[in-house]
């Protein structure tokens, strides 16, 4: 039987999701509590991985089982073992077709900005930027990246393969202080949302103009960003499948 979950967590005390030795991750951590249900070692399969310190509100993960529990106590059960700092919001079965990364059709990505003063309780959760940027400046720079491009220039420096992606959405909402910028995508590279952010961010601050970003853009990798956004700041906020 394959199981689909949705878990939302705090990724202030983590080295991200994949598992790794010795480090706490939220790999590590969901197998951990299904190996107790399914009293064998259990590898789950997520829609993405996300870097230490970043948080979800909806991320997807499946993995098989023999167990035939009913669903809601998948979700009790794996909960009951869990951290609380990670929580499943849901759990269904799933034809075994489906595959949390291979069946996505689009990620949503938000990520929050303070222009305000200092707060050490926000620190963890929202980029302490402390100081205005031009919205205006902001949102037109985004436009250049709706569609689809290739994005080289604004992932990881170890990533290769393709990085070729459609960018649907890129909002810039500014609420008492507080700057949310919304990204949806058919899919993001590693650091591919930072360097976006962080790109956006410079124009913002009158450091570079939009004009370099579409240079950066533009040449498909030979130009890097150099610009990258704190990961506190960023949430994988939605991941949509055909049924949604």
């Amino acid at each position: 039987m394959r199981v689909k979950c949705i878990v939302s967590y705090d990724g202030s005390r983590f080295h991200g999701f994949q598992v790794q030795n010795r480090e706490r991750t939220i790999q590590g951590e969901i197998q951990k509590a299904i190996k107790k249900i399914n009293e064998v070692e259990t590898v789950i399969h997520a829609s993405g991985r996300t870097d230490a310190k970043v948080h979800a509100v909806h991320q997807v993960f499946h993995f098989d089982t023999e167990k035939t529990l009913p669903e809601m106590q998948w979700k009790r059960a794996i909960n009951h073992f869990l951290p609380n700092d990670i929580y499943i919001l849901d759990a269904q079965y799933v034809d075994e077709n489906f595959h949390s990364r291979y069946s996505a059709l689009k990620k949503e990505y938000r990520y929050l900005l303070s222009t305000k003063e200092y707060d050490p309780f926000q620190t963890n959760y929202i980029y302490q930027y402390g100081r205005s940027l031009d919205i205006d400046l902001m949102r037109d720079a985004a436009k250049i990246f709706i569609g689809e491009h290739n994005f080289a220039s604004f992932c990881s420096y170890d990533q290769y393969g393709n990085t070729i992606r459609t960018l649907y959405t890129f909002d810039i909402e500014e609420e008492d202080g507080i700057i949310t910028f919304r990204l949806i995508g058919n899919g993001f590279r590693r650091y591919m949302v930072r360097h976006l952010v962080g790109g956006i961010i410079q124009v913002g601050a009158h450091r570079i103009e939009k004009e370099k970003l579409l240079e950066m853009l533009e040449s498909c990798g030979e130009k890097k960003c150099l610009f990258k956004a704190k990961p506190q700041g960023l949430y994988l906020q939605e991941v949509y499948y055909e049924e949604d």
